[in-house]
């Protein structure tokens, strides 16, 4: 892992397209000055990163297809109104409404189809992550090609 730029406010980090170095990045975006200036009680940021976590495992299983030559970018902000986290991948993407095997695209009446299609088609379980990001996080803005992410979540 790489720490491309560190202040109270901003930290980016660059790293490899494997598991170990998402935990170890996550655990340094936790203990950064960034998330220590934050004013906010312990709840609002530990669903804030678990909101980072389920986005960048999908950056570093999908994006980056788990191959270390592979880099994933993420940086994280605070500023006095929120806290903000984007991450972007080398992979081609993806287009939401074509996500099946994702509980975010679960029509009303069937809360765990996407459970049926991930078993289809031989994946393992899952499939909450964007959902959960979704709801812990206020806004959760995709580029048209769907590799790069922006979290938001507001501090007032």
């Amino acid at each position: 892992m790489q720490v491309l730029a560190q202040t109270n406010q901003w930290i980016s980090l660059l790293l490899p397209a494997e598991l170990s170095s998402g935990e170890e990045a996550l655990k340094a975006l936790f203990d950064s000055a960034v998330m220590r200036g934050i004013q906010v009680e312990q709840g609002l940021r530990e669903n804030f990163l678990t909101a980072v976590r389920e986005v960048l495992w999908n950056a570093i299983e999908h994006g980056g297809k788990l191959d270390p030559a592979k880099q994933i970018r993420i940086d994280l902000l605070h500023s006095n109104q929120a806290l903000s986290c984007f991450v972007k991948d080398p992979g081609a993407g993806f287009r939401m409404k074509e996500l099946k095997h994702a509980a975010v695209n679960n029509p009303e009446e069937d809360a765990v189809k996407h459970a049926m299609v991930r078993e289809q088609e031989g994946m393992r379980p899952g499939g909450y992550g964007i959902l959960l990001a979704k709801n812990f996080a206020d806004e959760l803005i995709y580029n048209e090609h769907g590799n790069e992410v922006l979290l938001v979540k507001y501090l007032t």
